[in-house]
This record gives C-alpha cells, sequence and structure tokens, in this order.
C-alpha cells in the first residue's frame, strides 16, 4: 500500500494543469516535432533516478530544505511559479463560468489547502489515492479517442536544444515536489523506493508520449492557451474540464505541502505560512496561465535543477550542499551534530 501512495503522490506532482492542458509538452516537447519522442527513453531514466535519489534523501533532504536559505528560496521561487499556473487553470475552465459554483469550488480548495498545511503528508496521500486514478483513466481514454495514425507528425525546429528541454523539464517537475516525495522516502524500504520511483517513471512518460502523439498530429493547436483542451468539444471537453480541475488541485495541494514545509523552517506564524502557500500564488495566478507557463516555468526549471543539484551534494557532505557564501550567508541549525561543542 505504500508503494501505491508513493506512486500517485509522485505522478500527481507532474500530472497537474500545464500537463493536462497540453501547455507544458507543447513547450518542452512538442515543438521539437517528431524527434521529441525518441526522449521519452531519456525520461524514463531521468525521472527514475531523480524519484529515487529524494525518496532516498528522505529525512535529510527534508531537514536541508528546512535549514538551508539556497534550498529555501530557489524551492519557494520555482513552486509559487508552478503553484500560479496551477490556479491560472482555474480561471480558463468553462465550468467556472458560472459564478456560484466558482465561488464553492474556490472555498473547496483554499479549505483543502489549509488542512493539507495543517495535517500534512498523510492526508495529501488521502487526496491522492482518491483523485487520481480516475483522472487518469480518464484522461487516457480522451487521448485515445484524438489518435489519428493516418496524420502526418509534425517536423519540428531547434531539435539540438530538444534533450536540454527534456531534461529541465523533469527538473521543474520534481524539484517543485521535492520535500514531498523525500517525505514519502521515509516510510519506505529500499526495495520499495526502486519500485515506487521504476512505476511512476514509467506511468508518466507513457502518458507523456501518448499526449505528445496528439500534439503532434494537431499541431495547429500550439498557439493556443490550452492546447490540448482546444481540441476536444462538446461531453469531451467538459470531461477534460473535470481532470483538469483535479489534476491542477492535486499538484497545487502538493506544492502547498512544500511551500509549507520549507516555510516551518524559518516560520512559526500559521496565518503568514497559509499566505504564502495558498494565496500570494493565487494573486500571480492572475498574470495569466500562457504567460506563467511559457516564461516563468523555464526560469522555475533552471532553479530547478540548482535545488536537486544542492540536494544531491549535500547527501554526501550534510549541511554545507552548494556554497553560494557570497550573497547567501546562513548560519545553520545543528539540530543533531556531534561536533557541537558544549562547555
Amino acid at each position: 500500500m505504500n508503494v501505491v501512495l508513493a506512486v500517485f503522490s509522485m505522478v500527481g506532482v507532474v500530472f497537474g494543469s500545464g500537463f493536462i492542458s497540453g501547455k507544458e509538452i507543447m513547450v518542452f516537447f512538442a515543438r521539437f516535432g517528431y524527434w521529441s519522442l525518441l526522449l521519452n527513453l531519456l525520461l524514463i531514466f531521468a525521472f527514475y533516478f531523480i524519484f529515487k535519489m529524494l525518496l532516498t534523501l528522505g529525512e535529510r533532504a527534508v531537514e536541508r530544505l528546512n535549514t538551508s536559505r539556497l534550498a529555501f528560496i530557489v524551492n519557494l521561487i520555482s513552486s509559487l511559479c508552478f503553484a500560479s499556473a496551477m490556479f491560472a487553470v482555474n480561471h480558463n475552465l468553462e465550468i467556472f463560468d458560472n459564478f456560484f459554483i466558482k465561488i464553492l469550488i474556490f472555498i473547496i480548495i483554499f479549505t483543502l489547502s489549509f488542512l493539507i498545511c495543517k495535517k500534512g503528508i498523510g492526508f495529501l496521500n488521502k487526496i491522492n489515492l482518491f483523485a487520481l486514478p480516475i483522472s487518469l483513466l480518464i484522461f487516457l481514454s480522451l487521448l485515445f479517442k484524438m489518435l489519428d495514425f493516418s496524420l502526418p507528425l509534425f517536423q519540428g525546429e531547434n531539435v539540438i536544444v530538444a534533450p536540454f528541454y527534456s531534461l529541465l523539464y523533469v527538473a521543474l517537475n520534481i524539484a517543485t515536489g521535492a520535500i514531498m516525495i523525500a517525505s514519502l522516502g521515509t516510510t519506505l524500504s529500499k526495495r520499495q523506493k526502486a519500485q515506487a520511483s521504476a512505476i511512476a517513471s514509467l506511468v508518466l512518460c507513457l502518458i507523456l508520449l501518448i499526449a505528445n502523439l496528439v500534439l503532434l498530429q494537431n499541431p495547429y493547436a500550439f498557439g493556443e492557451q490550452m492546447p490540448l483542451r482546444s481540441l476536444f468539444k462538446g461531453k469531451d471537453r467538459f470531461l477534460l474540464d473535470i481532470v483538469l480541475l483535479i489534476g491542477c488541485n492535486t499538484t497545487l495541494f502538493s506544492l502547498v505541502f512544500s511551500i509549507s514545509s520549507s516555510m516551518r523552517g524559518l516560520c512559526k506564524n500559521e496565518y503568514l505560512i497559509y499566505f504564502i502557500s495558498v494565496i500570494l500564488p493565487f494573486l500571480i495566478s492572475f498574470l495569466g496561465f500562457g504567460f506563467i507557463v511559457s516564461y516563468l516555468y523555464p526560469f522555475a526549471s533552471v532553479l530547478g535543477i540548482i535545488l536537486l543539484l544542492d540536494l544531491k551534494f549535500s547527501s554526501k557532505n550534510f549541511g554545507k550542499g552548494l556554497s553560494f557564501k557570497f550573497f547567501l550567508k546562513r548560519t545553520y541549525k545543528k539540530i543533531h551534530s556531534s561536533r557541537k561543542n558544549t562547555k
């Protein structure tokens, strides 16, 4: 059961609005044409090794994020970019055309976010276990209906940089959920960590492959705010909106947990933690979904690489991590250090 919970939680980090709407897939994959399909092999290994690294680091990664100013700032900025995109999708869904339904759903979202801030990873896992299986099945069924192998594939542009963008995509998505993934690792055995990492990587890459194929067959949708969503009409679009609603908010909840957990290493004010974790990304979301994904996501992905390198480096020499002392000075908390001198 622990492996199942871990798989759904890790998939939930990536399976958000940018993924389901097709905007992320267009920016990081489909625009490079049919060569982007080959990158799925690279992604399987990249997802697997980074998932496993974070699960293995466990409490050390959580403590690092709670005590390092560098890790905290990088995690906060990238998580805010991602969380704001999740909120931005809600503004564009037709299901929100009714004002009273819109208010009701936002009350539910803000309430669940507050409970995640208070109750932590256990409450988040329950939400993922309930919501994600249904969402994945609906999303895959809609994609299979849209596949048409008689259509030519988009040839793409600037294919030389495609592998770089793929790695940025992995870093962006996983780094923002680093605290949550590391927390999951504290309850898993070594074998379970490998199993969860492998299953989550295969599931994500399978869905990404199919979604990428659909976009490559319909390149005219690239210019839309939500490319995949623009391909569906009527009942199918309504179903996709439901999946978008669930997907963007399960990812949002993971980010709320990530931000609130890291903030507790520096702040004890619950109201400030809730404001930074939920209200601030809600305000940023009014920049617009397309703007956030096109401009803030690539920036956040670079920060994600810095965060993952810092966590990996600090695991070998815990407490030091990457050295940016020139502009980031911090007195690290030595909670369990046997080297601390007392007189």
